[in-house]
């Protein structure tokens, strides 16, 4: 026996999915030939592996000639008018189907259904006595179905960047995200487990997360660097998800296999983008020691796109760190920030580094965007600039290197054309003979 606090849970989950709108609602007539009985299809295609519920209501007549002879997509009416005889009448794609929530009395039923890329068909199995399809010619009325999208979860697994030179490393991206619409349950105890692909080398991170809760229309990112240890083109297996929905079912989820290519010759790195124009360039590369080094990196959404989102990842020397207040660091000595770009807008975005050892040095941005909700099709590529950090900056060099004027003790100032050098001793020596001039004539007076 199911306790009553269970099925008022179950009951209002039901009737919460209810008062959004539908996807799609059709009407299932119960009349229809013998030899067939009577099918609609939806209107709409039920993506793969996204789950769905299902809700059919109302009361159809099997038979015109018997004071019994209704009823609803579960029961039959028995003794006294009530429903009480199980009779699993609705059809999907000619199966019948037995309900998770039943609301006998107001003959209301919610059925939980994967999507199998195709559309669905519904039918009213009405085989009582013979036990044999037929017998359509004498029903009446019809059933209503409305189909609603389930409390589910959305998993992508990309990598970052997606072609690398073998010794590079790439960052995989794996993304849950919670697509119910606002108003339906939350997900719980979400386990996400990804592995280590063969061929490669886990650098940082962890293959495994967990978290407790995910609201409609929130997310988690679970992040590790891999490196690979020879080059060809790899099938990175999916991430696989378990999570339990509000009503305590548990569910499994898979996202999409990704690619990853390793090429052995260098500079094959995946080329600027068509969609977005996006440039690192050096504000100040060539600094001293303790000094920051600034960089820039453009970003210039198209007007012909929608919104862009863009993640920028900044990986600078080993040792040296982003001061950039806008970026976080993520492991393995990576700084990220996340940006959204209007269509036709440009944005700068100022990268500092704190330059603390001397020599000769690479930074690398990568960055990966895509536009409005298309996730799937998010795009990646790698801008690299060398940079320089000597023991001291060009300015401080440049300062050293120029002498300064200093005198020489004999009114002569090194460093000074003659002409200016002669027109200063003039000057002093008419000023020595001014006051030679006034102390005699202050002698004179006394």
């Amino acid at each position: 026996m199911v306790p009553f606090s269970i099925i008022t849970i179950l009951l209002i989950i039901s009737i919460a999915s209810a008062t959004d709108s539908p996807l799609d609602t059709v009407q299932v007539y119960a009349l229809g030939p013998k030899d067939t009985g009577s099918s609609v299809e939806s209107s709409i295609i039920l993506e793969k592996d996204s789950e769905y519920c299902i809700v059919v209501s109302g009361v159809f007549q099997f038979r015109r000639d018997v004071d019994w002879g209704r009823a609803d997509a579960q029961f039959r009416m028995g003794n006294g008018g009530a429903y009480t005889y199980s009779f699993n009448s609705i059809e999907f794609n000619g199966k019948r189907m037995n309900a998770a929530i039943s609301d006998v009395e107001n003959h209301t039923y919610t059925f939980y259904h994967t999507g199998d890329g195709e559309k669905i068909r519904f039918s009213i199995y009405d085989c009582i006595i013979t036990h044999e399809r037929g017998g359509y010619d004498n029903n009446a009325g019809m059933l209503l179905v409305e189909i609603y999208p389930l409390t589910t979860l959305s998993v992508t697994k990309l990598p970052s960047p997606h072609t690398i030179e073998k010794g590079d490393t790439s960052t995989i991206i794996v993304t849950v995200k919670n697509t119910a619409p606002k108003g339906m349950g939350e997900l719980k105890d979400i386990e996400v487990t990804d592995s280590c692909p063969s061929g490669f080398t886990l650098i940082s991170g962890d293959v495994h997360a967990q978290y407790q809760v995910l609201k409609p229309d929130e997310s988690r990112t679970l992040q590790y660097v891999i490196k690979p240890t020879q080059s060809g083109t790899f099938n990175l297996e999916p991430a696989r998800v378990l999570y339990y929905d509000e009503s305590g079912e548990n569910h499994t989820k898979r996202s999409d296999t990704a690619t990853l290519t390793v090429v052995s010759s260098p500079g094959l790195q995946p080329t600027a983008p068509p969609n977005a124009s996006v440039k690192l360039h050096g504000e100040r590369t060539d600094v001293g020691i303790g000094d920051d080094i600034l960089l820039k990196l453009s970003a210039v959404n198209l007007i012909t796109k929608p919104v862009m989102h863009v993640q920028i990842i900044i990986i600078p020397p080993s040792g040296m760190s982003v001061a950039s207040s806008g970026f976080v660091m993520s492991g393995a000595g990576q700084f990220t920030s996340d940006y959204e770009i209007d269509p036709g807008v440009g944005r700068d975005i100022e990268v500092r580094i704190v330059a603390n050892q001397i020599g000769n040095y690479t930074v690398e941005g990568r960055v990966i965007y895509y536009f409005e909700d298309d996730v799937e099709n998010a795009e990646d590529y790698t801008l690299r600039l060398p940079i320089r950090v000597r023991s001291v900056g060009i300015e401080s060099t440049i300062a050293t290197s120029t002498p300064k004027p200093t005198s020489d003790g004999h009114g002569i100032i090194p460093g000074l054309p003659g002409f200016t050098g002669v027109i200063m001793l003039i000057v002093v020596m008419i000023v020595t003979v001014l006051i030679r001039g006034r102390k005699k004539q202050k002698r004179d007076q006394f």
